[in-house]
């Protein structure tokens, strides 16, 4: 009995590499997951941007400009914002998982995001002594919301990316007989 080894498809996003225990694994190429990460990033950190950018319009009174958006304090959040979608396909890549699944993990990660940035200002504003004005609840809720709708769209860009990814798996032994 002669072991074959499984087929790939030439322009497929995968390729077969030798696992640590001898065996042929399939993995993202290079260029694939280069791409896919330049994806993932740039949705996240788009996105929070945009968010950055409402948020200020609508609650602090004050358009945030270029200057603002890609200063140091911009690349922060550009960066906090990459995390979401980039742990969300760490989180369900490759396990042929539903898009609600995706949109409720994206939901989850994304409370936690953003429950990390009310806590932090909480702390802040607590230890200045300041107290918390009325807009206060409002703005945090605000936020909430924009986040929720957030994570639906990293929910969308990471489930497509797995389809995709997923569509071009290894071609099945029937399909290499036909």
């Amino acid at each position: 009995m002669t072991e074959t080894t499984p087929k790939l498809p030439d322009d497929g996003p995968t390729e077969l590499v030798e696992g640590r225990d001898g065996e042929l694994e399939e993995r993202l190429s290079g260029g694939t997951a280069t791409l896919l990460l330049v994806w993932l990033i740039g949705v996240g950190a788009a996105s929070s941007l945009l968010a950055a950018w409402l948020f200020s319009a609508l609650f602090l009174a004050s358009r945030l400009g270029a200057e603002h958006l890609f200063s140091d304090l911009g690349l922060y959040v550009a960066l906090f914002g990459a995390t979401g979608p980039t742990v969300l396909w760490l989180a369900g890549r490759a396990q042929a998982h539903s898009l609600g699944w995706f949109v409720v993990t994206a939901a989850k990660i994304g409370a936690v995001m953003i429950g990390i940035i009310i806590g932090g200002a909480a702390l802040v504003v607590t230890g200045m002594g300041v107290g918390f004005k009325a807009q206060a609840l409002t703005g945090a809720l605000a936020l909430v919301a924009i986040t929720a709708v957030l994570s639906v769209l990293w929910a969308l860009a990471t489930w497509g990316a797995d389809r995709y990814i997923a569509r071009a798996r290894i071609v099945s032994e029937e399909d290499q007989t036909s």
